[in-house]
């Protein structure tokens, strides 16, 4: 049996009891953006999320994973955390349940367990902890903390458990052997979801491994809290969702909306609402001429003091030191690269591809590359049946 926590004021819906919750994850908090102190940054955002709690009121937070970024946090960073989760857990008296992600300590992030107990903060950081569900009326929280492979094969004395997929499936199923599927059951975890789409921040973690976990695996889950991908869009299942960090943490991130997520879930509903967060400091990638990007117009398209830039820009030839003359109209330039013939010889190449395929295989490779599966028969069939009748509309 889980633990119980008791509240007074949980929410009654048209559709039965269930619970109003904010969905976050993978602060990063330390994270330093090309040796960037971010600190400030995350400082203005999670005051951003507070506001969010004292407007929407959730009865629950959710942070799925990686609230440091470093397995050993500097000081700053360790007293930012403390004071974010003092804050929301203590001064407004909003219940937390937290997950351990691959950049988390362990050891370190579950100090305070004293605190915790008393004030309705569950902080999992073990496998262990994974079976042992967090009750609130009738929803039931399985908290899933970030692992790998080999723990699972060590706890279930499996050695066929070489993979995440199988790893997490064996999990699983083992919370399934026990769940009541009457009530709403909520899985938070931290893991790579097959077919999801990644960014530079986290991709260094997954080169070289077969990370993915299939999206089949949590099906009985009336609703999957994720972290570890930091884009919020990562993956497309109705009840399956990454919140996304609450930042961009690299430029490949620079044009993604974060936020949080509010849900509203019962047994016979469920209400999904992205929230917006605005940062203190934007991320642009410029792909410009130099000359253009040194004249004033251009420079007042932005809050050029104030944001960070990875330029890519041409006309480089013969000038001398380019950057300090960049960081002069733009302080926050962190990345600069210069824009090749090549490049763009690679790019008319890929366009000759592209105008040598038919629109089938277009569809079929973009599909593919977004959501790592083939098409299946159906799908085709269904693509070319539209194609006949687009044909045949412009024919006539």
């Amino acid at each position: 049996m889980g633990k119980k926590i008791c509240y007074n004021n949980y929410i009654k819906y048209s559709g039965g009891i269930g619970v109003r919750i904010l969905h976050t994850a993978d602060w990063h908090i330390g994270k330093k953006l090309q040796r960037i102190s971010l600190l400030e940054d995350q400082e203005y955002i999670i005051n951003q999320i507070i506001n969010q709690i004292e407007k929407y009121h959730p009865e629950l937070l959710i942070i799925a994973g990686d609230l440091y970024d470093k397995s050993i946090p500097s000081k700053e960073a360790t007293h930012l955390l403390q004071q974010a989760l003092s804050d929301i857990n203590i001064k407004h008296n909003l219940p937390i349940v937290a997950i351990s992600g691959n950049h988390d300590n362990r050891e370190r992030l579950s100090v305070g367990k004293a605190w915790f107990s008393q004030h309705n903060f569950y902080l999992h950081t073990t496998l262990e902890q994974s079976f042992k569900k967090i009750t609130f009326d009738n929803v039931d929280m399985y908290l899933l903390p970030y692992f790998e492979p080999y723990e699972a094969r060590e706890y279930f004395n499996d050695n066929t458990l070489d993979t995440h997929h199988k790893a997490t499936k064996r999990v699983i199923d083992e919370i399934y052997s026990t769940m009541n599927e009457k009530n709403v059951n909520i899985l938070v975890a931290h893991t790579f979801v097959a077919g999801s789409l990644e960014t530079d921040s986290e991709r260094e973690i997954s080169v070289g491994t077969v990370e993915n976990v299939a999206v089949d695996v949590f099906e009985k889950f009336d609703y999957v809290a994720l972290g570890h991908l930091h884009n919020p869009n990562a993956c497309n299942e109705e009840k399956i969702k990454y919140s996304g960090s609450p930042l961009a943490y690299s430029f490949s991130e620079a044009k993604q909306t974060k936020g949080t997520r509010l849900i509203n879930i019962t047994k016979n509903s469920f209400e999904e609402q992205f929230l917006p967060l605005e940062p203190l400091r934007k991320l642009y990638n410029v792909v410009a001429d130099y000359n253009e990007v040194m004249t004033k117009e251009f420079q007042n398209n932005f809050n050029f003091k104030h944001d960070f830039f990875s330029m890519e820009l041409s006309g480089l030839d013969g000038i001398t030191d380019p950057m300090p003359r960049i960081q002069a109209m733009y302080p926050n330039t962190l990345l600069l690269k210069k824009k090749t013939k090549k490049e763009n010889s690679e790019k008319e190449s890929l366009t000759k591809e592209m105008l040598s395929k038919t629109p089938l295989e277009l569809i079929e490779n973009f599909y593919k590359e977004e959501v790592s599966v083939e098409l299946t028969d159906i799908q085709k069939k269904t693509l070319e049946n539209i194609f006949k009748v687009v044909n045949s509309d412009e024919t006539n």
